[in-house]
């Protein structure tokens, strides 16, 4: 992906843009997890409720292709809203989820840069496993960017690989990603210019959403 500031340059020296939504899945059935493992969970009861409320939304935003991980949980997120618009979903490995086991309280907000590493035991094992994993989700999403060019994308996908894809955008680190959430069901927006300038427009958008996901995810954390 090409990162570069511009300045005053007109709309028509960017186009064509090419837009990507990153779709977080909607709520899986958990309780099957044990049995089928995390690849082949369902959806929940919950999960099938959320994605008639996303199916909505993505309905509105002229999308012309979709793309989802070949995980159950976000095939079956992206099922109804290919059907309604009758398009094919293209199952695409490189947006699984991302195994990620390492998770901390981030507490840095006070401590400058240059000294939180001092404050995050394993900070550079963890930094060098996500600069890793970003420029894998990077060339994924570089991809299908290329491939699309002045077209709009879905991508269904997963927290972990969504917020790398983000904090690959946004040059963050480790404790970026520890710092952000991606609420299950919600859409994220990314669009890149034909030059592969990329801006973020937003990030967790769950509007369409007729109950509020829970915010106070802090319970789920390690110490």
């Amino acid at each position: 992906m090409i990162f570069q500031f511009k300045s005053k340059l007109q709309k028509k020296d960017r186009e064509p843009y090419t837009t990507i939504y990153l779709v977080r899945h909607c709520n899986p059935d958990y309780s099957l997890e044990a049995k089928l493992g995390s690849e082949n969970m369902p959806l929940s009861e919950v999960g099938l409720k959320q994605r008639k409320f996303l199916t909505k939304k993505l309905l509105t935003l002229d999308i012309d292709l979709i793309y989802t991980s070949a995980f159950k949980r976000a095939k079956e997120t992206a099922e109804l809203f290919a059907k309604q618009v009758k398009k094919r979903a293209v199952v695409d490995p490189r947006f699984n989820e991302i195994d990620w086991l390492e998770w901390h309280r981030v507490k840095f907000f006070h401590i400058a840069e240059e000294n939180r590493h001092k404050h995050l035991k394993g900070y550079r094992k963890m930094d060098k496993k996500l600069d890793e994993i970003q420029a894998t989700a990077r060339l994924a999403l570089t991809d299908i960017y290329r491939k699309n060019k002045g077209k709009t994308v879905a991508v269904f996908s997963h927290g972990n690989l969504i917020k790398a894809i983000i904090t690959g955008v946004l040059d963050a680190d480790i404790i970026g990603f520890l710092s952000l959430e991606i609420f299950q069901s919600s859409i994220s927006k990314l669009m890149i210019d034909k030059d592969g300038v990329v801006k973020i427009n937003f990030i967790n958008s769950v509007g369409h959403l007729k109950n509020p996901p829970l915010e106070d995810l802090f319970i789920t954390l390690k110490s």
